[in-house]
């Protein structure tokens, strides 16, 4: 029996270690919200207090009662995981209509989103007739309510449990942005879920670039900055469309700082230094801004260069077309080191 509990208690310190290296290598120079560490490290803080519980009253005693408490922690992941598949089991043998009943209390807009779920583009147009679709559904896990297009754009975001016809979905989208639907409100998981063409059918529809984000109060423009190429292409696309390429980060930074910060010395952000090029020829962003603490982009580019020199690191080519961007248009960004 103790031997038992041990080699649980072995497992569970295995898989602890496991997650949270997992954790590190997947989130590796992304910028990770601050709730999503929170729940990390709260999930990380249960499992060591299990293996604690677990190990602590087998080392000092081996009396019946602290085998029972013991046995109990050291088997709780175990169960606890167990649970989670089970659970995830049954969900995935449910019927796939169940999202529409989430998000809808009324009868007509369940059937309308029912539709979509569906991938029934036909039912779908004679549904709508006559029909408001800028209705907000109920409420869902404290976000306001969806409307239809929100709602047909959510759907590819469970596509990992339920597999999305893609070709329908964008028929369904395709339907109510020719109907009227609203667009600006879908930009935010629309930029998430969906090819840039796509997202341009949006923003041609009226959807408002400069919307915020979905996670977060900044202008959405900077939840497209990311080391994706495709990604990239919609940060382009949204400035082609009107997105402010001055918006100011909570942060009080401009798009183009956040975007050199961002890229740094690492290689797989190389294709951003072809969004800050972007953003000085093309968008003619305000490469002199300057934050009140004094970080500017001349600072950060000369940041960039002293690092890479220090660490022997072969900048790409798009960061050495920005440098030489800036020096045509008098902005010298030479480390001081190497002016000294």
């Amino acid at each position: 029996m103790i031997k038992i509990i041990w080699t649980l208690i072995g497992i569970n310190t295995i898989a602890l270690l496991i997650f949270i290296a997992a954790y590190f290598v997947i989130n590796q120079d992304k910028n990770v919200s601050y709730e999503e560490k929170g729940w990390t490290f709260i999930l990380a803080g249960i499992g060591l207090l299990a293996i604690l519980l677990a190990a602590i009253p087998l080392r000092f005693s081996q009396s019946t009662f602290s085998l029972i408490i013991s046995g109990f922690f050291a088997a709780l992941p175990l169960i606890t995981a167990t649970g989670v598949l089970i659970n995830n089991k049954l969900s995935s043998i449910k019927k796939k209509q169940n999202f529409a009943a989430m998000y809808y209390k009324d009868k007509t807009q369940r059937s309308i989103a029912a539709a979509i779920e569906n991938n029934d583009t036909v039912l779908l147009k004679k549904l709508i007739k006559g029909q408001d679709l800028n209705i907000q559904g109920i409420r869902v896990w404290d976000w306001d309510g969806l409307n239809y297009l929100q709602f047909a754009i959510r759907l590819r975001s469970r596509a990992s449990d339920f597999p999305v016809d893609n070709k329908a979905n964008l028929a369904a989208i395709h339907i109510l942005v020719k109907n009227g639907c609203a667009t600006t409100p879908a930009l935010a998981e629309a930029v998430q879920y969906l090819p840039p063409e796509e997202v341009a059918l949006l923003l041609d529809a009226g959807a408002d670039p400069n919307t915020s984000s979905f996670v977060d109060p900044n202008p959405l423009l900077y939840e497209v900055i990311d080391r994706n190429r495709e990604i990239t292409d919609m940060a382009i696309l949204m400035l082609q469309k009107g997105a402010d390429v001055n918006a100011k980060h909570a942060n009080g930074i401009t798009p183009v700082m956040f975007a050199a910060f961002t890229a740094g010395t690492t290689a797989r952000w190389s294709d951003m230094w072809r969004l800050v090029l972007y953003m000085l020829e093309d968008a003619k962003c305000d490469y002199r801004y300057a934050t009140k603490n004094g970080m500017n982009l001349q600072n950060i580019i000369a940041k960039i260069r002293s690092d890479a020199a220090e660490n022997n690191v072969l900048m790409p080519p798009g960061f050495n077309a920005v440098v030489d961007w800036l020096k045509q248009h008098k902005i010298d960004t030479v480390p001081e080191t190497v002016k000294e």
